[in-house]
Formats: C-alpha cells, structure tokens, sequence
C-alpha cells in the first residue's frame, strides 16, 4: 500500500456540517483513501456525517464515523500520530518528508482540530503535536489542506531522487 491509503486523516471535535464536507472534499479529491471524522456534535452529526459518507461511496473511498481518537487509534493502530495545531501550541514543526516517507510503509493518522480551541491537552498527549511554518492564522481546512499537499508533494519528490 501506498502513502494515500497508509494515511488516515482525522477530523475531530467538529460542530459544523460544512467543514465535514469540505475536509472530505479536499481529501478525497488529493487522493487519500481514508477520512474519519471523531467527536462530531450537532449539525455536523447530524447533516455532515451522512453526506461525507455518500460522497465517500461515490468515490470508491472509506469514510469512518468513530467516537474519540482513541477509537483511531485501537481499530487502526498507526506507527505515528501528527496533531496539527497553531505554531505557539506545539513545540515541533510539521516535516512532510518523514511523514511521507513513514507512510510509505505504515499507518500513520494526522489529527486536525475540528473547532476552537481545537485539541485539547490531553489530547495532545496521544502523538505529536506539530505545526505548519509561517501558517499564523489557522483554519482547519486550511490546514488540513496545506498538510496534504506538503506530504504529497514531499512523496512525488523522493520518489524521483532514486
């Protein structure tokens, strides 16, 4: 398997219908293969889940309605997980290159904070919190889609060094 089904990418603590959509959008639309949505809460239960869960079927893809991160992590078991957070949140900065290339062969989950504040701390605690340089405001899809582009062009790049 490769890097798009090795990454599982995580929507969680999110309110909004919209932003469901949008985050399954951007992910399914670069490519990646699986997209879970944790602790969804009003509208976004309720309106989000099911559409994100038809257009994952339209497109031949797995959608995953679980309840916490730690669900993520019992039924998927990843090698690493990235919680990406605003720059003063996190001490280490988001490196593309080595998630690229640890999802060339293992599972790896990325963690997107679905509202404000995002993560919580001890939520934080389940991996590694990390940041996007020269990002000072944040949004989730924003975010969201910055990390996949980044690791997909980080993969495209070291494939063609050998």
């Amino acid at each position: 398997m490769g890097i798009v089904e090795n990454v599982i990418i995580v929507l969680h603590n999110v309110f909004s219908s919209q932003k469901i959509v949008e985050a399954a959008k951007v992910a399914y639309g670069m490519g990646f293969k699986n997209f879970a949505v944790t602790k969804a809460q009003g509208s976004a239960a309720q309106i989000g889940v099911p559409e994100a869960h038809k257009l994952a079927i339209k497109k031949k893809v797995n959608f995953f309605y679980l309840q916490s991160i730690d669900d993520v992590i019992e039924l998927f078991q990843p090698s690493e997980i990235y919680l990406f957070v605003p720059q003063g949140y996190a001490k280490e900065k988001f490196n593309p290159e080595i998630v690229a290339e640890k999802a060339s062969q293992k599972v790896v989950a990325i963690v997107f904070g679905g509202s404000e504040p995002g993560l919580s701390k001890k939520e934080l605690e389940k991996g590694t919190p990390v940041y996007i340089e020269n990002l000072y405001e944040h949004t989730t899809i924003g975010m969201l889609a910055i990390a996949l582009y980044l690791i997909l062009n980080s993969a495209k790049f070291n494939t063609q060094k050998y």
